[in-house]
């Protein structure tokens, strides 16, 4: 199988082994609930790094003790909102970005970040880049949560494709470019929350469950250690 042909096969059978439920995606949860792509790109920002347990806990103590909004977010500064996300840990480099992009999204954008997600994937990504702390990852996830067609790799996705075999490269784009070419553009953010689940539940940086992989007969990685595809 090649193509979207492949990655139709993948998906077809993440489906039958997996259920994408919201409460476990942070930024799904977010954005279903409040359609703010502020709050989606706060929340992001404080998963890096962290299980998803610990970034729901810091995105609610922020939103009790300063608020999600970018007026209220500049205005707490740096020290207060990064001891309310203290709990996602790195709290100090996470504040300085969420600050940082509060500012961006007030002083260029009335406030509003759906004005920027308007102008399309380039002057997202050319503007939420600039900020430290903000990385590829975080502005795909924001991007695909907002109907961008588009792959975004974090450690369990990257650690997937490359398994199995449908990405060769291993810098973020590279990987990137590599799913977008097995999944159809209105199935990318699917392929990203399966993918995902595959290598939360099976296919995990140590001892890999493979032998009840659904697509150990598709991986070369199963096949080298020696399991069964029947």
């Amino acid at each position: 199988m090649e193509g979207y042909r492949l990655g139709d096969e993948i998906l077809r059978r993440l489906r039958e082994r997996f259920e994408i439920v919201d409460e476990e995606f942070v930024a799904r949860w977010v954005a279903r609930t409040t359609r703010d792509p502020f709050r989606v790109l706060v929340a992001v920002i404080i998963s890096q790094n962290t299980a998803e347990r610990n970034t729901f806990a810091a995105y609610k103590r922020l939103e009790e003790m300063v608020g999600v909004e970018p007026e209220k977010i500049v205005e707490a500064g740096v020290e207060r909102v990064a001891e309310a996300i203290r709990p996602a840990g790195l709290q100090e480099a996470k504040a300085r970005a969420i600050v940082e992009a509060a500012r961006l999204v007030l002083e260029k954008y009335g406030g509003d970040l759906g004005r920027l997600l308007e102008r399309g994937v380039d002057a997202v990504r050319e503007e939420l880049l600039r900020i430290p702390g903000i990385g590829e990852k975080t502005v795909d996830v924001l991007l695909s949560s907002w109907g961008y067609p588009v792959v975004a790799v974090d450690t369990h996705v990257r650690r997937v494709a490359r398994r199995l075999g449908l990405a060769e490269g291993s810098s973020y784009r590279a990987v990137r470019e590599a799913l977008h070419r097995v999944f159809r553009p209105e199935k990318r953010l699917e392929a990203h929350l399966l993918l995902i689940l595959l290598g939360r539940r099976i296919c995990t940086a140590r001892r890999p469950r493979c032998g009840e992989c659904p697509l150990r007969d598709l991986c070369p990685y199963a096949r080298k250690m020696g399991v069964s595809d029947t």
